[in-house]
């Protein structure tokens, strides 16, 4: 919190306000995220009266805090590396705070929309499609390259996440389902709550199940739709005081001298290695990384080495960031992140020519970042806070959906058991690859993977198509309501 109070000590009242609007958007927004995604790891639960509403919501507020805490940050910088924030700092403050606000005000009217009308869609969708929206537009109105403006790389990938991980869950909740039906003979588990004819509560084991899947639900949501929300704030950080954090200024010495000894290491791999570097960018295997300038080097390919060896210099003996002015900072910031780009390609590269060399790149590179991806304590903690109050608020409308409206019958405790158990799984997968997925898109589709398996059972098919049509409009409409909004804010704050 030094940092931020250092900030808000250095500048002007107007921008103080600009930046707690902003964040408070960004928490309200997280909070949406509750209402949508938190509401399905609870669902179950609640649903199947394995607990009651109010115990189930503050164990998932809990288990999700623990997985914002404990899930990194490699999601969020996913997010956060979408955006053309150099671009965007460089061009002027307001061009940033249009760009922060119609992102987050396209994102927060589409999920609060969709929550109301119970549909559980995407937070992930609609944050993407806000971003692509907002950044492809700042590129044309401000002369940039389209292929500058948004890291079309990290899209595609996150896409293909997005795409591929309702398919799989779908598909795992399929195969166990029809698993679970061949070797589990305990018929109390195959039943649905109206099916209780005494109890008010499904069996012990049948609870149990229901519960431990449900809180690793939670967790698992935490730990990667919560880095999203981290991610956000980052941006908004970093796109209005650059100055402040466009480098971790809590590093200590220690720290400092671990990233320039990786700075250091990437400039000798890239001298000794310089013939078959060489080759494999004229074979346009390894591209040129940010396509700015800056006071450190020229980023390009050629001068990588040159760049880092400067990067090194910079910060040798350093014992805090603070004692580089701010422009120092904000070049070092531009400088690192684009020769870690071009050793992300080399990394990718030498995976097939040279294993351990790969390695060595690797562990270099996570070295080298560490100034730069970075998210403050009070971050994790106002967005893990954000989403636990969300789901407390917000979840009786996506249990209904989840519950009964998916299936042509109502969802059994083995279902729910399974469900919960391959979204639990897909999601703690995909942090692995720092992947952003959607814990609605994954639930959903395992939900109604698990009801296929059953050969009387089946889907509402009104149900699947409202969802599917509003999973399919999710990222063009939040892209073309970003868009709108960005072109009139920067209307009136040129």
């Amino acid at each position: 919190m030094s940092v931020l109070w250092d900030a808000l000590n250095d500048v002007s009242v107007l921008t103080i306000c600009l930046l707690l609007l902003s964040l408070g958007i960004a928490l309200f927004y997280e909070m949406i995220n509750g209402f949508h995604d938190t509401a399905n790891a609870v669902a179950m639960i609640i649903y199947t009266h394995s607990m009651k509403a109010k115990y189930s919501v503050i164990m998932s507020g809990i288990m999700n805090f623990l997985g914002v805490l404990l899930g990194g940050i490699g999601v969020a910088y996913a997010i956060v590396h979408l955006l053309p924030l150099d671009l965007m700092v460089e061009t002027n403050q307001n061009a940033a705070l249009a760009m922060v606000y119609s992102l987050l005000i396209a994102a927060v009217v589409w999920n609060f929309g969709t929550w109301y009308f119970a549909l559980p869609v995407s937070s992930s969708h609609s944050l993407i499609g806000s971003i692509i929206g907002v950044s492809t537009t700042f590129g044309l109105l401000h002369g940039f390259d389209l292929a500058h403006s948004v890291n079309w790389k990290v899209v595609y990938t996150i896409l293909i996440g997005l795409a591929l991980s309702p398919l799989i869950g779908a598909g795992f909740s399929f195969i166990l389902m029809k698993l679970a039906r061949k070797y589990i003979t305990n018929p109390k588990l195959f039943r649905s709550p109206s099916q209780e004819e005494k109890r008010k509560h499904p069996s012990f084991l049948a609870r149990m199940a229901i519960v431990a899947t449900g809180a690793g639900v939670s967790f698992a949501h935490g730990s990667n739709d919560g880095q999203k929300g981290i991610g956000l704030i980052m941006i908004i950080l970093i796109g209005i005081l650059p100055g402040y954090y466009a480098l971790d200024m809590s590093s200590h010495h220690y720290k400092i001298a671990h990233i320039r000894d990786a700075a250091n290491n990437l400039s000798r791999f890239y001298a000794d290695n310089n013939a078959t570097l060489i080759q494999l960018v004229n074979g346009k295997r390894l591209m040129s990384a940010l396509k700015t300038k800056n006071t450190i080097a020229e980023c390009s390919v050629d001068q990588v080495d040159t760049t880092l060896a400067l990067v090194a210099s910079k910060i040798n003996g350093l014992n805090s960031y603070a004692d580089l002015t701010m422009k120092e900072r904000w070049s070092m910031r531009t400088a690192i992140l684009c020769s870690d780009h071009f050793f992300a390609q080399a990394e990718k590269a030498y995976l097939l020519i040279d294993k351990d060399k790969s390695d060595y790149i690797s562990h270099e590179r996570k070295q080298l970042v560490a100034a730069t991806e970075y998210a403050p304590y009070w971050v994790v903690f106002a967005v893990a806070l954000a989403i636990g109050i969300g789901t407390m608020i917000g979840y009786k409308r996506i249990v209904h959906t989840i519950g009964e409206k998916i299936g042509s019958n109502e969802i059994n405790y083995m279902q729910g058991t399974v469900a919960q158990t391959t979204a639990m799984i897909t999601i703690l997968a995909a942090n692995v690859l720092h992947a952003p997925v959607s814990t609605t898109h994954i639930l959903s589709s395992a939900v109604t993977g698990s009801m296929l398996s059953k050969s009387e059972g089946g889907v509402q098919k009104g149900t699947i198509k409202v969802i599917l049509l509003s999973w399919l409009f999710t990222l063009p409409v939040t892209a073309l309501m970003g868009s709108g909004i960005y072109i009139c804010l920067n209307f009136f704050m040129k």
